[in-house]
């Protein structure tokens, strides 16, 4: 069963996407970490099939998809995913994002609850106001060197993501990074600047949270369960990669939880 891959206009933007047909039921959305793309999700996508339909996005200024315009925010990525979900037909899924696409989900479960019917969030970046400054602090623009130092760069940045990553994985990371250019760190920014502390108590449909015992984000989920005991909290075997490493787990959890909503 292939996945497909297509474009959906949102405004003046080519919004790229993978899907999956097949099954029947509430689709699932999926949203993508920053520098990654829709690709990242492929072999969990495989291994959902046939489940339930499924739609994997590239965040506006990755993968295939077109720019955002300058600035942008995670309730500006919100809104502009939603409007493609509008598009292709989607009135209400199941959302499930890691890192940034956990950001951007949180902010488009409160936006629209009607629409979302249940939240994983991968490795939330649930962070204070003093460890965004931090971070925000610390996020460079990508300069594009004479010399290709900084394709090195990119690689270094992901393969360090992960105690152990598969090179392919590195790869496709380190590329999806290039294709992102000089704007990648914007997505970064938009999610250092957004409140989630403030946001996470306003969701209020069914939420699951899951991350590699070996996610760099891993700490700040459990903040975030803590902060909303009734979520799901789960810890697999693996790291940032775990979709990659481990799909076939984070498939049973979805199953898990989605199973439990009826």
């Amino acid at each position: 069963m292939p996945i497909k891959r297509a474009y959906v206009q949102v405004d003046a933007a080519q919004i790229h996407y993978r899907r999956l047909d097949a099954g029947a039921g509430t689709p699932i959305v999926f949203l993508h970490q920053t520098a990654s793309s829709s690709a990242m999700y492929e072999k969990l996508m495989t291994q959902l099939a046939g489940e339930r339909p499924q739609y994997a996005f590239d965040t506006p200024g990755f993968g295939q998809s077109d720019p955002p315009p300058p600035s942008p925010t995670v309730p500006s990525y919100a809104h502009t995913l939603l409007a493609a979900t509008r598009a292709l037909g989607l009135d209400r899924f199941h959302l499930f994002g890691h890192h940034t696409g956990a950001s951007i989900g949180c902010e488009m479960a409160v936006g629209a609850p009607e629409r979302v019917a249940s939240l994983t969030m991968a490795g939330p970046p649930y962070m204070d106001a003093a460890a965004r400054e931090f971070w925000t602090n610390k996020t460079e623009a990508m300069v594009i060197q004479p010399d290709g130092s900084h394709l090195m760069t990119a690689w270094e940045r992901a393969q360090s993501l992960d105690p152990d990553p598969a090179l392919d994985v590195v790869q496709r990371e380190t590329v999806d990074t290039l294709r992102a250019g000089v704007r990648w760190h914007e997505a970064y920014l938009a999610v250092f600047s957004y409140d989630m502390l403030a946001r996470l108590p306003q969701i209020h449909c069914p939420l699951m949270m899951l991350s590699g015992k070996d996610d760099v984000l891993l700490p700040h989920q459990e903040e975030a369960c803590a902060a909303h005991p009734d979520a799901r909290g789960v810890v697999l075997d693996g790291g940032t990669y775990v979709m990659d490493d481990r799909p076939e787990l984070v498939a049973a959890e979805i199953r898990l939880f989605l199973a439990a909503l009826g």
